[in-house]
């Protein structure tokens, strides 16, 4: 284990020279128009620091935090962490190893909490000059053998102080010492790769859920409900958002080599952990909607962030977008139905968070993987001006014979009809193999059944089969005031119905 105490006097000369450089320069907020935005929000790209030679400095942005004075703190992949605030950029430190998260345990900047490769690490400014001279290691006891994807995800804190953090597999393709399990590209190196880990605030490692692929991020709920997204690859037909619960396993095989009946020799079996594989809240249609999904944030800003409250906000780095989702118990557990949302974006959008104001900040990277947006890096904001509705498909609910569709305004009840409503149904390989493609594709037939009095929703009848996404699409509706939807599209995660 690293000591537990380490201060890097190299580290802290370097940041106070970077320091007075970035805070000779104001950085200028320009407004970004993406290809699609709901009516109402808009985007402004912050400019990330740049270097002593005029440069922009590598900015991958790994976390995002936002503390009591306002201003954010940012933790680059390989640049360190930073404040900006009025403007002004700040570091705060230096010789962080590609963070995937942040938190700040005092809602201010004068200490940070970093997931890492290796370690989680509290960070702080003792005398208070604005940079870091303390770094200690909270808990290490995961193995980080070097591989790149090893990464970190975290950490997000439960209402008693416990930290979660979730951990990519390896890349398994020639990498020594490591484990596929059956899976295509992806092994563990048998140190809690695929693991999400439960760190007391004593620093007491967890192992919490296993199964996981190649998470890009890991969510809370201020009812502690913790969520995660996966990526699609071997094991996971397309990218997913999951519940987790303690003891849970997602799918992914070889993580389960780090259990102790494993170790002891206990060999996998499909028939076995197929049954444990708990399912999906959410199936992202890969390639339609979203590729390499980051972080799910809940909106839980009381509306401030429009008529969305209470849905589930995700980036997606690949396509340099986000998406939103509504999600509902059903027999105990949650499924739901995912709309594009914002698409478009400068770059990769791996992290996102909602400030006290209801305003989202998008942390970007576009380093080591492919993203539509362009930009190798960045960091946008997108704010709802207050007032104006979108017409939008707000949210879609099961009900015994279809579903509902709710909008966010009232329709022209006369653009409502069997032919609006365009209904498909798939499912996805369990395998071992790299994705999969729509499997058992079907159109099926709609009946509208009725349409609310307000004209905000309407019921329509169609099969319904367990274990089945639902794309769901409307033609041609407009609202009272003649508008078209912004997105018409959804698709419904169907694991459990009302009744048998």
């Amino acid at each position: 284990m690293k000591s537990p105490l380490s201060t890097s006097p190299w580290l802290i000369q370097s940041a106070f020279i970077l320091i007075c450089l970035a805070d000779s320069m104001a950085a200028e907020e320009t407004e970004y128009f993406p290809q699609l935005i709901p009516d109402g929000y808009s985007v402004v790209t912050i400019p990330t620091p740049i270097d002593e030679q005029g440069r922009e400095i590598q900015f991958g942005v790994g976390g995002i935090a936002i503390a009591s004075d306002g201003s954010v703190v940012v933790a680059a992949r390989t640049a360190g962490i930073w404040k900006y605030q009025n403007g002004i950029w700040s570091r705060f430190a230096d010789g962080i190893h590609d963070p995937q998260g942040i938190y700040l345990p005092d809602q201010d900047t004068r200490s940070v909490i970093v997931a890492q490769k290796p370690e989680l690490t509290l960070i702080r400014d003792l005398d208070e000059d604005g940079v870091a001279d303390q770094y200690r290691t909270l808990c290490d006891q995961w193995r980080y053998a070097g591989n790149y994807c090893e990464y970190v995800h975290g950490p997000v804190v439960d209402s008693t102080g416990n930290y979660y953090v979730n951990i990519n597999l390896a890349d398994g393709n020639g990498f020594p010492a490591s484990e596929k399990g059956g899976g295509a590209a992806m092994a563990t190196t048998l140190g809690y790769d695929g693991w999400v880990a439960k760190i007391t605030p004593e620093g007491q490692f967890i192992p919490f859920a296993s199964g996981l692929r190649s998470p890009a991020g890991i969510g809370i709920r201020s009812n502690d409900e913790l969520f995660y997204t996966d990526n699609q690859g071997g094991w996971v037909g397309s990218s997913t958002l999951h519940q987790i619960v303690e003891g849970g396993f997602y799918g992914y095989p070889c993580s389960l080599l780090d259990k102790a009946e494993y170790r002891a020799g206990k060999k996998l079996d499909i028939e076995e952990f197929s049954q444990q594989r708990k399912q999906p809240v959410l199936w992202l249609p890969h390639g339609e909607l979203v590729n390499s999904p980051g972080n799910p944030l809940f909106d839980e800003t009381g509306g401030k962030f429009g008529p969305f409250d209470g849905q589930v906000f995700i980036g997606c780095q690949t396509r340099s977008s986000i998406v939103r989702g509504n999600i509902e118990k059903v027999k105990g557990e949650y499924q739901g139905a995912v709309f594009n949302f914002i698409d478009h974006l400068q770059s990769g959008c791996i992290r996102i968070t909602l400030d006290p104001q209801g305003k989202l900040w998008v942390g970007q990277t576009g380093r080591g993987w492919a993203s539509k947006g362009g930009k190798m890096f960045g960091l946008q904001r997108i704010k709802w001006d207050g007032k104006t509705t979108p017409f939008e498909i707000h949210s879609i609910q099961l009900t015994s014979t279809g579903f509902q569709v709710n909008f966010t305004q009232a329709t022209d009840v006369s653009t409502l009809s069997n032919e609006t409503i365009q209904v498909t149904s798939w499912h996805y390989h369990y395998h071992g193999q790299y994705g999969s493609p729509k499997v058992d594709e079907k159109i099926l037939s709609a009946d509208l059944e009725s349409v609310a009095v307000d004209g905000r929703s309407l019921q329509f009848s169609v099969p319904l089969e367990t274990g089945k996404v639902y794309g769901i699409q409307l033609k041609g509706v407009q609202s009272e005031k003649g508008q078209a939807l912004g997105t018409a599209h959804g698709y419904y995660t169907l694991n459990n119905l009302l009744s048998d």
